[in-house]
C-alpha cells in the first residue's frame, strides 16, 4: 500500500512498512527503536504502580492494534524490588496482580536488580515467577539505552 503525500511541489509516498519513497525513487526508512523502557517517576511503590498503569493504558489504546510492539521493559532497582517477592504479596497485591496480568499479555517485561534484592536481604528464589532478574539495575538501564537503542516510554 502506498500513500501519496504532496506539499509545496514535493511528492513522496509512504509505504506500508512506514518507509518513505521520495520523488527520486530512494526509500528512506524511519528508524524505529529496538524497544521501550518504562520510566519510573517516583522511586517507590506508587511510581511502579503509575508506570504499570501507563503501560496498561497504552495497551488498551495503541498496543492492542500493533502486533509488532515488543513488551515494555521495566527495570526495577532499589527498595521497589521488594514488591515482587512472594513474602510481600499481601502488602503489594494490587501492583503485583496488575504486573502479572500485563506480563501474561506480553505488555511488559519486568526485570529486578539482584544487587538490590541482596542488600534488602531478599532471597531471589522467592520472587514471583513472571519477574526476571539482572545483576545490577542501573547498568541494565544504561545497556538498554546505549547499546540496544531503547527509548524511554
Amino acid at each position: 500500500m502506498l500513500v501519496l503525500l504532496a506539499t509545496l511541489g514535493w511528492a513522496c509516498w509512504v509505504t506500508a512498512g512506514g518507509g518513505l519513497l521520495s520523488g527520486n525513487g530512494l526509500v528512506q526508512i524511519e528508524e524505529q527503536p529496538s524497544g521501550y523502557l518504562g520510566r519510573i517517576e517516583l522511586n517507590d511503590p506508587d511510581g511502579v504502580a503509575a508506570a504499570l498503569r501507563r503501560a496498561e493504558s497504552f495497551y488498551h489504546g495503541e498496543g492492542m492494534r500493533e502486533e509488532e510492539i515488543p513488551p515494555l521493559v521495566l527495570v526495577i532497582h532499589g527498595s521497589e524490588v521488594g514488591i515482587f517477592f512472594k513474602e510481600n504479596y499481601s502488602q503489594y497485591k494490587p501492583i503485583v496482580d496488575l504486573a502479572a496480568k500485563l506480563t501474561a499479555f506480553q505488555v511488559i517485561d519486568i526485570r529486578i536488580c539482584e544487587a538490590s534484592a541482596r542488600i534488602m536481604g531478599l532471597d531471589i528464589k522467592t520472587r514471583f515467577p513472571f519477574v526476571g532478574t539482572v545483576p545490577y539495575g542501573p547498568a541494565e538501564i544504561t545497556r538498554l539505552i546505549e547499546v540496544e537503542k531503547y527509548v524511554y516510554f
